[in-house]
């Protein structure tokens, strides 16, 4: 006699058994001794010229500093301190290194954003001139080259021209960026320029902006409000990328001269200067100094405003705290 055996039906489909084996398997991970690899957050990062001023951004991007926080970051090159502000509030940009009068002044109109670090907290600037010009009174009547109105070089020329005495007896030309500046001062185009490099082999500094003591920030760290609300870790991932930028500066100098020619696109003599400009103007810290804010609110006629409307020294107050900057130069 033939015998049969029961063979009990699965209540299941295979499709929901395999839900549920993909579930356990997430179960599994999930527990303690599980690891999974997290996938890192993109960021922008946008940087407002081709200037040494910007090489601590540059270094944390080529040693890989924004990875080893969590965060796959991409630089963007936006020209003029300016556009960029305007491109931060208007597009998908999560931090700008941009000029501090652009940052503040944005602010001011009612744009959302908060400063969360400087990256250094003086005018790091010389007034370069064509070498037959020796005082500042022979600049009258002649031409400045700027890149954009509202830009660093932009206030920094206002700023300096106040302080000469030549407020409306020159004329200030702006040339779209810093190449271009150069291009212009080379070819006699322009009696001068504010830069913080020497814009051609002729170029003398007739006025070095540091030794007149005016307290402003070459370019603030800015992001929005809302994301430093949402994402502080974010913010704080690329806070501690940039200062491990600025430290490999002066800790991998072998590098930082193949970084600095890359960005600049320039060797020889040119990177020594790029080099030591760096090295003598980039904070290891990026903290807001609050005078920094006054300078352009005073400028503004806005020296009423309470200059905390403006940045938050939060996360660097923490980082430092930490001892996170000390480490990094040990």
């Amino acid at each position: 006699m033939t015998q049969f055996k029961y063979r009990r039906k699965s209540r299941f489909s295979p499709a929901r058994r395999i839900g549920f084996s993909l579930l356990a398997s997430l179960l599994l991970l999930s527990a303690p001794g599980a690891s999974v690899a997290q996938i890192p957050s993109k960021v922008t990062v946008a940087y407002s010229a081709v200037s040494p001023i910007f090489a601590g951004v540059w270094m944390a991007k080529e040693i890989g500093a924004f990875e080893k926080h969590g965060l796959k970051a991409d630089l963007v090159y936006i020209s003029s301190g300016s556009i960029t502000v305007q491109a931060m509030v208007g597009g998908n940009l999560d931090m700008t290194i941009a000029a501090s009068n652009a940052v503040v002044s944005s602010i001011l109109r009612g744009a959302p954003l908060v400063a969360v670090g400087s990256i250094t907290n003086r005018p790091a600037m010389s007034l370069f001139v064509q070498p037959e010009i020796t005082r500042p009174e022979q600049l009258q009547g002649k031409v400045l080259a700027i890149t954009r109105h509202g830009s660093s070089t932009h206030f920094l020329t206002l700023f300096l021209l106040e302080k000469l005495g030549l407020q409306d007896k020159v004329k200030i030309q702006p040339m779209s960026g810093t190449r271009e500046v150069d291009a212009g001062f080379r070819a006699g185009m322009v009696a001068g320029a504010v830069r913080s490099m020497k814009p051609g082999p002729k170029g003398r500094v007739l006025v070095d902006l540091p030794d007149l003591g005016i307290p402003f920030s070459m370019d603030l760290i800015a992001v929005k409000q809302d994301f430093y609300k949402n994402s502080p870790k974010t913010v704080e991932g690329m806070l501690k990328a940039y200062i491990e930028g600025v430290a490999a500066l002066r800790t991998r100098k072998e590098l930082a001269y193949k970084v600095l020619g890359k960005y600049l696109l320039g060797g020889g003599d040119a990177l020594d200067e790029a080099y030591e400009y760096a090295v003598k103007y980039l904070d290891r810290q990026a903290r807001v100094e609050p005078a920094v804010i006054q300078t352009v609110l005073n400028w503004e006629n806005k020296g009423e405003t309470s200059v905390n409307d403006f940045f938050d020294n939060m996360i660097i107050d923490r980082i430092i705290k930490e001892g996170f900057v000390e480490k990094l130069y040990k």
